[in-house]
């Protein structure tokens, strides 16, 4: 008798059971996923494209910051477009209460970092901070859903308390890169420089378009000695 066989059967009649009473949805259409570790449907998967970016040291990604500000590795998950999925996806996230997305997308993309060597050893996450009037009104930080997933696959904590917004910025969405920088400036405030002196950390947010977000954010990080920076994104635009 092969055990290894009947605990694959079990496993698989359980997971079917579980599909049954829990079906796994896709987080842009919420039809059924064709397994439980998927993020899209199959009609949905057609129009995603993964970036593949943690796959090289040098990258699209980290070309944005080059020779502005050192990092050790930089990565998105999917490439953003309008009207594609990813953005659907993104708007759930952030604008209607679907904050699980933020969970399982990081879930996702911290199994594929895991085997990453640039994106080993991290002694922290750190979500780009929401301002706390913003916070309120949304209800959570969807840059925080994101590093709380990357946190459960990377097994490594996720900290909201190091990095604070203390300036509350007009929307960046309709900015070009020089009034992003100028409407990003001394936004961000470093609370625990204790904690990350000599660290290495892992800067996340949503979606990467010019990256004055997240250089500002990394600036104020490197207020504190010895700090390795690296980022990762849900998305960035195509």
């Amino acid at each position: 008798m092969d055990l290894s066989l009947i605990r694959k059967n079990i496993s698989n009649s359980f997971n079917c059971f579980l599909d049954l009473l829990y079906p796994n949805l896709c987080i842009a259409c919420e039809g059924r996923t064709h397994g439980r570790e998927e993020l899209f449907c199959l009609s949905c998967q057609y129009q995603v494209h993964p970036t593949y970016m943690e796959q090289l040291k040098e990258n699209e990604f980290t070309q944005h910051f080059k020779g502005r500000i050192p990092i050790v590795a930089g990565a998105s998950l999917y490439y953003y477009s309008k009207g594609s999925k990813v953005q659907k996806a993104l708007e759930l996230l952030k604008y209607r209460g679907e904050y699980e997305i933020g969970i399982r997308i990081g879930q996702h993309f911290g199994k594929l970092l895991k085997s990453i060597e640039a994106f080993q050893n991290l002694d922290y996450i750190i979500p780009v901070p929401l301002h706390p009037k913003r916070k309120i009104q949304r209800g959570y930080n969807q840059s925080a859903q994101f590093a709380k997933g990357l946190s459960d696959s990377l097994a490594c904590p996720y900290r909201e308390d190091i990095l604070i917004r203390t300036k509350e910025t007009i929307t960046q969405t309709t900015k070009n890169r020089i009034e992003r920088n100028q409407n990003i400036q001394s936004a961000f405030q470093l609370k625990r420089p204790d904690l990350i002196k000599g660290s290495y950390v892992l800067l996340v947010d949503d979606i990467l378009t010019t990256g004055a977000t997240l250089e500002s954010c990394a600036l104020t990080l490197q207020q504190t000695e010895q700090v390795a920076i690296s980022m990762a994104t849900i998305a960035i635009t195509s």
